[in-house]
């Protein structure tokens, strides 16, 4: 993209009596880059301290603590009974029984319970960091799209200065005497039809900032991280929380059969029983052993029940699992594909700007310059046509905007399958 000849700018000025804005513009800046690190490391920061995720940092704490409650033993149970006799004949005795039981859980119950516990606590980590990694992705894509419309502001107050100077350079000519009222109510409707669009995307970047704060519980005021995406590179499907979640709710699944199948087993007791009797003809002193179990006629069949379901639910984790690892890959060739259509913008952007001002010098040649040139450029077509060249370059520059947008919140959604490791609950 170059400058116009200073010869262009006295065509210009020889047409409609003013200097009018050359319809060139640098091209806009390349907003793909992924932020430095520090960056990313400040986004980072501020997710993590957002208070949804504050609290499931909490219920992951608590889903650890709760791993050592897990598995525990029955208390044993004491039990004391005293009681007085009197005979028919007066007999009188006076007994005393303990009974000290133990009851004893059923065989794996324990055990299962543990690993479902570890499970639990398992899913509560990767649930945080699914968590995270779903509101990093919402509020990256959020910054996206407001940086995405400020550069389509500042290229349309571009286009709306070079059309504004142009109403003046067609006044000026009303003023003397020439052009067309007409010209200048086009360009007027022009201006008012860019002032909306503007204000359009000056609200859509205001709602888009607004949604990240909502979902960051940030206030009004409270200042925003810069945008921060991952790198392609650093997504490894195994370790995303989204796979990590689908594997811990198998293992889950997996204790949950074993503790129905523990629960279709008798529960049994054992205990000691002491019991003494004191009477007039002495103390008889009995000690014995006690066992007990129940009969699970019906808890058998409840337990398969419960054994289905869970091995339902073990598939369904399964097949929640393969579909994360589609989505994974789909994200990452959208990408790709999006990567490579913001190179494929910018080239065709700056050769289709290098046509545009080969147009616009045509035209001027064409037009000619020297003493008769103002006569020359006064057709009823030379103001359309100067419009359209510059609208035509604004929406060249706006298609690169918007493709290196589309590369962002593609690289934004990238945040759902970063590593857990990645997301460090704040303390």
């Amino acid at each position: 993209m170059r400058l116009l000849p200073s010869l262009t700018a006295f065509a210009l000025t020889a047409c409609f009596g003013a200097a009018l804005p050359l319809p060139v513009s640098a091209a806009p800046a390349p907003v793909s880059a992924p932020a430095p690190g520090s960056s990313r490391a400040e986004f980072l920061r501020v997710v993590t301290s957002a208070p949804a995720l504050v609290a499931a940092a909490r219920r992951t704490s608590a889903a650890e603590a709760r791993v050592a409650a897990a598995g525990r033993l029955p208390d044993p149970t004491l039990e004391g009974m005293g009681s007085r006799m009197v005979g028919p004949m007066d007999e009188r005795s006076t007994m005393y029984e303990v009974n000290l039981r133990q009851p004893l859980p059923k065989a794996g119950e324990r055990a299962a319970d543990r690993d479902r516990a570890r499970a639990t606590a398992a899913m509560a980590g990767a649930d945080y960091a699914l968590m995270a990694g779903e509101m990093a992705a919402d509020t990256a894509m959020a910054l996206a799209e407001a940086d995405g419309a400020q550069e389509r502001i500042r290229l349309l107050e571009t286009q709306l200065n070079r059309l504004d100077a142009v109403l003046r350079s067609v006044e000026v000519r009303l003023a003397s005497g020439g052009g067309r009222l007409a010209d200048r109510l086009t360009i007027q409707s022009r201006l008012a039809a860019m002032q909306l669009m503007v204000a359009e995307e000056r609200t859509m970047a205001e709602d888009a900032l607004a949604a990240a704060r909502g979902r960051l519980g940030l206030a009004a005021s409270a200042p925003l991280p810069a945008f921060a995406a991952p790198d392609a590179a650093e997504i490894r499907p195994d370790d995303a929380a989204v796979l990590q979640l689908a594997a811990a709710r198998v293992s889950e699944a997996n204790a949950m059969m074993r503790m129905a199948r523990a629960s279709g087993r008798p529960m049994t007791s054992v205990g000691v029983r002491y019991e003494q009797n004191r009477t007039a003809m002495g103390d008889e002193n009995t000690v014995g052993l006690a066992f007990m179990t129940d009969l699970p006629w019906r808890s058998r069949r409840y337990a398969r029940a419960e054994q289905r379901a869970a091995s339902a639910e073990r598939d369904a984790a399964r097949t929640d699992g393969d579909a994360a690892r589609f989505r994974i890959t789909t994200a990452l060739s959208r990408v790709q594909r999006a990567a490579e259509l913001a190179d494929t913008a910018r080239r065709l952007s700056r050769e289709t700007v290098q046509r545009l001002n080969a147009e616009y010098d045509a035209m001027l040649r064409a037009a000619g310059v020297g003493a008769n040139a103002g006569a020359a450029m006064g057709g009823d077509s030379t103001v359309f046509q100067l419009v359209e060249l510059l609208e035509k370059i604004t929406d060249t520059e706006l298609q690169v905007v918007r493709a290196e947008t589309a590369l962002r919140t593609a690289q934004a959604e990238l945040w759902r399958y970063l590593p857990t490791a990645q997301f460090q609950p704040q303390t």
